[in-house]
């Protein structure tokens, strides 16, 4: 009994001491919830250690023997994963468990120092200015801020990077564009950034997705309107859709007719390179937005996957389904990407771009003249458009009360004659009553009609 007692009053100083060692990562350490930690054993891995909910390390290795943070079946499986280290002792495992449910508490190894938990420099850190932070007029360029390097113990699993271009040029009229980006990226192989890239992963990242917008500007095609077209309003060479994308098979191409007037894609459309009017009227976010889907076909190549097949990696190949949005990834193009990122960014970073918006953007000072002109000679339409619409509403207007006045005229004529009164009698009544109303709102007090032609002269009042 008294062993009993003293084992039970044993376990909370137990817990205690776990609890002082993981703050100075000494045996154990705390992995923060949507963090990845790592131990080494000297200077080698030993152990990857995951706090990401519904994520774990893959069975399998890739082709370069690495393993994956891949979506787990459940939560229980994501669980049960992380203890599935080898060395463990069986009896330790339920305290181990404990441990990670109630504080995040991972045991590193029996041997420290030998088995420490390893620390690295993130460089080129940066983070997103919010509007409510800086002047209204500040440039674009200073809407990022840099914190230079930073020691740390734990990558982050996802994460956001504000990514400044500056001078994109557009393939149509060479104009440029500055642009501030956000994209978002998710954790894939933990051990490139860390060990392979040593932290400095940022910046050459950014310059893999720079390359792939230059790419983007350099061959991406909008359609524009072959000649005028009156029933859309379009004129010849006027942006008309995001892409230029004929339809491939003989029945899309026969539907594409029925809807159309009997005319062809090509009848109506042609492809033109981005010039700065199709910037500005171009889709920049949301699913429908081709510089997005350009960047989502950023993360893995079509060779690689077809390589992951090849070798029945197939816990992986269908993980890439997965980013690519369940289906195999397109191919790599480019000039720059390809260069740059052969194998995609995943492969060349360990991370996955799944999320991108444009957060602003700005003509560049080369572009600044016309941006001034295109937006007076907008204005300008606009202003011509609302003179045309006045003009065209007036014009209707009359139009409309002279039929009016013509079927008032009409009936008081037939209702005259009808009564036996001489055709004559009663058009000369009408020109008298439309003469009468023609001086209603006149400061006349009574109008005197003369006697001609009907042989008496009628007074009558104005009002």
């Amino acid at each position: 009994m008294l062993n009993l007692i003293a084992l039970l009053a044993l376990i909370p100083l137990v817990a205690l001491l776990v609890f002082a060692l993981s703050h100075l990562d000494v045996f154990v350490t705390i992995v923060h919830q949507g963090t990845v930690a790592f131990v080494d054993a000297g200077g080698s891995l030993k152990k990857i250690l995951p706090n990401v909910g519904g994520y774990k390390l893959s069975e399998q290795d890739d082709l370069d023997t690495r393993k994956w943070l891949i979506q787990a079946d459940n939560d229980e499986d994501a669980r049960d994963s992380l203890f599935k280290v080898k060395g463990s002792l069986p009896w330790t495992a339920p305290f181990q468990k404990w441990l990670w449910k109630v504080a995040g508490i991972r045991f590193m190894g029996w041997l420290w120092p030998q088995i420490h938990l390893r620390t690295f420099d993130i460089r080129s850190r940066k983070r997103l200015v919010e509007d409510s932070e800086v002047p209204t007029d500040t440039p674009l360029r200073s809407r990022t801020k840099s914190s230079g390097s930073t020691i740390v113990k734990n990558l982050l699993f996802t994460v956001p990077r504000p990514l400044y271009v500056d001078g994109v040029q557009l393939a149509g009229d060479n104009s440029r564009v500055n642009m501030l980006l956000l994209p978002i990226y998710r954790q894939v192989i933990p051990t490139i950034p860390v060990y392979y890239l040593q932290g400095d992963f940022f910046a050459p990242l950014d310059t893999a997705i720079e390359s792939a917008l230059l790419d983007f500007f350099a061959t991406h095609r909008v359609a524009v309107y072959r000649k005028t077209d009156k029933s859309s309003g379009g004129e010849k060479g006027d942006f008309a859709m995001d892409f230029y994308d004929p339809p491939a098979t003989p029945t899309e191409k026969q539907e594409f007719k029925d809807n159309n007037g009997g005319k062809s894609y090509e009848e109506l459309y042609e492809p033109s390179p981005l010039t700065y009017r199709h910037w500005l009227k171009l889709t920049k976010a949301g699913e429908r937005s081709p510089i997005e889907h350009r960047l989502r076909t950023l993360n893995f190549s079509r060779g690689y996957y077809n390589q992951l097949k090849k070798d029945g990696k197939t816990e992986l190949a269908d993980y890439v389904e997965k980013l690519c949005g369940g289906k195999a990834p397109h191919a790599v193009t480019g000039a720059r990407t390809t260069h740059a990122i052969p194998h995609g960014i995943v492969p060349r970073f360990g991370f996955a771009m799944v999320s991108f918006r444009i957060v602003d953007w700005e003509p560049h000072s080369d572009t600044l003249g016309l941006a001034q002109a295109l937006l007076a000679k907008e204005t300008e339409s606009h202003k011509a458009e609302g003179v045309r619409k006045q003009a065209e509403g007036q014009r209707d207007a009359l139009k409309a009360r002279a039929v009016g006045e013509s079927s008032r005229f009409e009936r008081m004529i037939k209702a005259l004659v009808d009564k036996k009164v001489d055709p004559n009698v009663a058009a000369q009544v009408v020109a008298t009553q439309l003469r009468t109303e023609n001086i209603r709102d006149s400061k006349l007090t009574t109008y005197i009609e003369g006697g001609s032609g009907i042989g008496t002269s009628v007074i009558l009042p104005t009002s």
